[in-house]
Parts: C-alpha cells; sequence; structure tokens
C-alpha cells in the first residue's frame, strides 16, 4: 500500500498530481491486462470531481471518470472519499457499486443517498443523522444485505500522522503562547522550502529567518534523443491483443 500525502501543496500542483497518478493507475491496468488488481483510493474526492463543471480541475475530472466507467475490465478499481456527496459528479458517483455511509446531517446528501438505496432498504436510511462515531450503514453490490457495521478503534500508534497534518488534538487550551506560534511557522516554512533551517537562524522567539546559506542552483535537464525505434516500441499494442 502506497500512500501520497499532499496537504500544503499548492492547489494547481495537487490537481496535475492526482491527474497524472490517475492516468497512470488507468494505463497500468490497460497495459497489464488486469493481472495486478490495483485500488486507486481518493480522499476529499469532491474536490477533484466536482458536480459542478466550472469547479475544480479537468483534466482530473476526466482521469476519474475514465476509471469509474472503464477500468474494472482492467482490474482498476476507484474508492472515494468525501464528506459532502451531493457535491462530487453525478456520473462517477452513479458507477459506484457498493457505499459506505457514515454520519450525515446534510438533507442533500441523505436525498442522494436514499436514490441509491432500494425501496425496500429505504427505511433503514432514517438513522443515519444519528450514526455514533465509527458506524457507518452499507449496501451494494459488495454486501448481501443493507448492513449497519462498526469499525475497529485503532490505537493512537496505528492512526495516521503526518508532517502536514499532525495532531489535532491539543491539550494547551485556547491561549497560545509565543513559542508555540514560532514552533507552528517553523513546521509551516520548512514544509514550503527545500532545506530547513538551522538552531543558529531561530530569533529569541522561535521564528525562523531568512537562511544565511543560499539554494544549490541546479543545472536544467537536457533533452535526451530517442530513436524512432523506442518511439515505436511505446505504441504496442496491449499483452494478449493479437
Amino acid at each position: 500500500m502506497t500512500i501520497m500525502g499532499l496537504a500544503g501543496f499548492p492547489a494547481e500542483v495537487v490537481d496535475s498530481v492526482v491527474s497524472v497518478l490517475c492516468r497512470m493507475a488507468f494505463d497500468f491496468g490497460l497495459w497489464s491486462d488486469g493481472v495486478a488488481p490495483l485500488l486507486l483510493v481518493c480522499e476529499e474526492a469532491h474536490r477533484y470531481a466536482s458536480a459542478d463543471s466550472d469547479v475544480g480541475f479537468g483534466p482530473t475530472r476526466r482521469a476519474l471518470s475514465r476509471i469509474a466507467k472503464e477500468g474494472r475490465k482492467y482490474g482498476v478499481y476507484l474508492g472515494l472519499v468525501t464528506q459532502r456527496p451531493a457535491e462530487l459528479d453525478s456520473t462517477i458517483l452513479s458507477q459506484c457499486s457498493t457505499l459506505f455511509v457514515m454520519r450525515l446531517s446534510n438533507d442533500n446528501d441523505q436525498a442522494l443517498i436514499r436514490s441509491a438505496v432500494s425501496d425496500a432498504a429505504a427505511h433503514l436510511l432514517s438513522f443515519i443523522p444519528s450514526l455514533a462515531t465509527r458506524e457507518a450503514f452499507a449496501f451494494g453490490v459488495g454486501l448481501a444485505l443493507p448492513t449497519c457495521m462498526r469499525f475497529r478503534e485503532l490505537t493512537t500508534t496505528q492512526r495516521p500522522n503526518s508532517e502536514a497534518s499532525g495532531n489535532t488534538r491539543s491539550d494547551t487550551g485556547t491561549n497560545m503562547s509565543r513559542d508555540l506560534i514560532g514552533s507552528v511557522i517553523g513546521r509551516w516554512r520548512n514544509a514550503t522550502m527545500s532545506f530547513r533551517v538551522s538552531d543558529d537562524d531561530l530569533t529569541d522567539y522561535g521564528s525562523p529567518v531568512v537562511a544565511r546559506q543560499p539554494l544549490a542552483v541546479v543545472p536544467p535537464l537536457q533533452p535526451a534523443s530517442r530513436p524512432d525505434s523506442l518511439r515505436s516500441s511505446l505504441l504496442k499494442k496491449p499483452l494478449g491483443a493479437g
């Protein structure tokens, strides 16, 4: 399993990275004839596949839509995670065959879930706004019957953590000291700069200042010559296609 944390990156960079990853995942399944099943899980999916065509990055929406509509026959599967299912692209959402619904309070989100479940199980959705933490209502082709389940609670050491997100729980209260603010700014700058600030470059308050040592200048890459034989080899048909 590979997890890519893109928190802290500019929006245009994140959109481009997600678009490239989706295209690479689909092409991998296509050219391998699905011999290695691949599951691509996209967090905050409404950001990349919004119901509003004027919002988001078009190539990312098209790449996700292609996996949702054609990926299964090549062994490429798509998992979408969002807190606002009503804001997801309807074409992509219609291809989701199994849904795990956690607590929802928005009326539009609840109406969307009701439209996806059969009439026989529609009455089971009445308790969705009152679901507890780690509880979910699951239904679809992946389950024989609509089921209410509860996820196992993970220990602190098993919970996801990263430099960008860190621990969201704080015991410092509402009074933030100058040292805490300086520490946060230091982590923020370190995450957005290609070098770390040394202890000698800190002020008395703990805030980092401009580093004395400049960044190293990297010479631009020169395009490599590609013979025609290599170009033709990249255009071969998928495995087993003749």
